[in-house]
């Protein structure tokens, strides 16, 4: 049922071990609210818990603290500046391989 309703949600995620961290950690905070009810309960607390708003994932990046925007610009520098170092490294040294052909 929760995967249905992430799927309903997010769509259909290309990293399926992504999407059972983000599961786990769903089940694990509604199990940590559980045991955190029961345990106000024992103490005779009877007042609402505020939980954090994160509907959405907006709502939730903002709630961590994560700088959205930052991030795209790093992962934009990344791309464009760091990948192309990597692949001009990579060709470099594929061209000092000794490659043998065996007939």
């Amino acid at each position: 049922m929760l995967l249905r309703w992430f799927h309903k949600k997010f769509g259909p995620p290309e990293n399926w071990k992504l999407t059972a961290i983000i599961l786990t950690g769903i089940t694990i905070a509604q199990e940590g609210r559980i045991k955190l009810a029961r345990l106000f309960a024992k103490l005779g607390y009877s007042e609402e818990v505020p939980y954090p708003d994160i509907t959405t994932k907006s709502k939730a990046e903002a709630f961590v603290g994560l700088d959205m925007d930052k991030m795209k610009q790093e992962k934009e520098r990344f791309i464009n500046e760091i990948v192309p170092q990597w692949l001009k490294t990579a060709e470099q040294r594929e061209l000092s391989y000794v490659v043998e052909t065996m007939n």
